[in-house]
């Protein structure tokens, strides 16, 4: 098992594993597992072999499995919105965005920021360059370019990291002092796998190049863990109300566009905020600050 223990570092070999229901959606024959204490979700199977995020590997697997979907159109506005609320609270202007792909959020930000952005993917980073942005294919590039910023983003992608301490370590060292991580990632206690129990969901979002899911407690222990202080450990409800009935209705993906019109507004944004309340939206938001100087 080469995943990590979120709390205590190390191999998480000697932790005590729960099967899950539902399988890796692209190695069908590989289950689930769940720690007994964190509640963090991994393979039964190590995959990492059968990963390579710089030849673009994620996007190959994709095909097939709802890529062509869209997704949330409010995400980027919602982050682009968060961010602006903690510049003006802690006056940081300067962003990198770590696994940035084709550079979406790095236009939006671009705008109020200076930004640069981490991409091991050589097609997107070609891509996120041809738009004029500036990147970098690892932390540790852009380190010994002596890039130092005040905010780290990582939108879905602490999900991608075997080794994640690793990784926040060189992330902490791209930081000014004071600075801060906004991580945004799949909750491993979305409401469609702990509260409904949906296996055609649960089949269908596992999956190789998402190595873990954390829990808001895995992904606490694992930040504090690496020098950070945790400011804001809460949810996101990326998908909606209409979204969740389709899929208990037909087993499928998109119905937050196929069945749009549904439900009504307001019961769209009760419905979201009872599962961030209750610990079970299907996403993860953290902030946390950078202690040492």
């Amino acid at each position: 098992m080469k995943i990590e223990c979120p709390i205590k570092g190390g191999r998480a070999e000697e932790c005590g594993w729960n099967a899950r229901v539902g399988q890796v959606r692209d190695f069908p024959s590989i289950g689930v597992i769940q720690c007994q204490t964190c509640y963090l979700v991994t393979h039964a199977q190590d995959l990492s072999g059968d990963v390579n995020y710089e030849a673009g590997s994620m996007h190959v697997w994709a095909q097939g499995y709802g890529d062509s979907l869209p997704g949330p159109a409010t995400d980027i506005a919602r982050r682009v919105t968060s961010i602006n609320s903690l510049a003006t609270t802690n006056k940081k202007f300067s962003i990198l965005d770590f696994g940035c792909g084709s550079g979406g959020m790095l236009s939006a930000l671009s705008i109020n920021y200076e930004v640069c952005g981490v991409e091991p993917d050589i097609y997107a980073r070609e891509t996120a360059t041809s738009c004029g942005h500036k990147l970098f294919e690892s932390a540790e590039n852009a380190i010994s370019n002596n890039v130092k910023v005040d905010v780290v983003t990582l939108f879905h992608v602490i999900e991608h990291f075997y080794n994640a301490s690793y990784e926040l370590e060189k992330i902490y060292d791209l930081l000014n002092p004071g600075g801060l991580i906004i991580v945004e990632t799949p909750n491993s206690m979305d409401a469609l796998l702990s509260k409904y129990q949906s296996l055609e969901f649960a089949n269908f979002t596992y999956w190789s190049h998402h190595p873990m899911l954390h829990s808001h407690k895995s992904l606490e222990h694992l930040i504090e863990r690496c020098g950070f202080k945790i400011i804001e450990n809460s949810g996101v409800q990326r998908y909606d109300l209409n979204n969740h009935l389709y899929w208990m209705s037909s087993g499928h993906p998109g119905g937050h566009e196929i069945w749009k019109d549904f439900a009504p507004l307001v019961l769209v944004n009760e419905y979201a905020e009872l599962l961030v309340s209750e610990n079970i939206s299907d996403t993860l938001w953290v902030v946390a600050q950078k202690i040492n100087t």
